[in-house]
């Protein structure tokens, strides 16, 4: 394979056996294809239309990028996040595409964060989930336009790998923990995998932001995550939650 990509290489993404390892694994061939980070998402296709979807994302994104991007839900008017939802086929994205304020908005603060040039890859459009992989560099999306291109298929394989490995992650994990979740962390757990802030948890369920603080630090110690994404991919892979 070209881009110094071997067999090997996409093996191990699809053999991941936890999150950590596939998001190390992944990373590894991101970077032979040239680009600096990714990031993977997906959720159910009913859930696109809730005002506060259930969707899961793993990646190497500048952590506060990704909070800001889940938050926001960009992903319904992101271009790259858009075509994923439509369309089969892999992506590769241009200045043109963020055509509206929204967008522009998008991109600039994706830049911020090195996220400016790059290409999108869907998955699971054909079953009850849709999503996808981003990859990004921090480079001129016109001028890489052409080079990017020749990168597509090996992007598109790796998304799928990525995909597979996923789900299989997610069905596979044991749902015993050594220290379970109490049933008030449970729903602020839930709320924040919605992408709820703590403030809106807070509203929801009619308790102190502090408390809803203490619950979600509760829930990632407990879950022995680094940070609140990290804290709601392993709720998933252990059922805790469901996608």
């Amino acid at each position: 394979m070209p881009f110094a990509i071997s067999h090997r290489d996409l093996e191990a993404v699809r053999d991941a056996q936890d999150f950590d390892s596939l998001k190390e694994f992944s990373q590894k061939v991101v970077e032979k294809l040239g680009f600096d980070w990714f990031m993977y998402g997906v959720m159910r296709k009913e859930e696109f239309i809730s005002p506060q979807p259930l969707a899961f994302f793993l990646g190497t994104y500048d952590p506060e990028y990704m909070n800001i991007f889940e938050e926001r839900q960009w992903y319904r008017i992101d271009p790259p996040s858009l075509h994923m939802l439509a369309s089969d086929l892999p992506y590769v994205w241009r200045k043109a595409d963020f055509d509206t304020p929204e967008r522009q908005e998008i991109l600039e603060t994706s830049s911020r964060y090195g996220v400016r040039a790059g290409a999108a890859f869907p998955v699971g459009s054909f079953s009850l989930t849709v999503g996808g992989l981003g990859i990004a560099k921090d480079a001129d999306p016109d001028a890489e336009y052409e080079e990017t291109l020749k990168i597509l298929p090996y992007g598109q394989l790796l998304g799928i790998y990525m995909h597979s490995a996923a789900q299989r992650i997610m069905k596979v994990h044991s749902t015993h923990l050594p220290r379970s979740i109490s049933p008030r962390e449970l729903q602020c757990l839930q709320l924040a995998a919605r992408g709820m802030r703590d403030a809106e948890i807070s509203k929801k369920l009619k308790i102190t932001t502090r408390t809803v603080i203490s619950h979600i630090n509760s829930s990632r110690e407990k879950l022995h995550a680094e940070n609140r994404s990290q804290m709601i991919a392993k709720a998933m892979a252990l059922k805790i939650i469901g996608l």
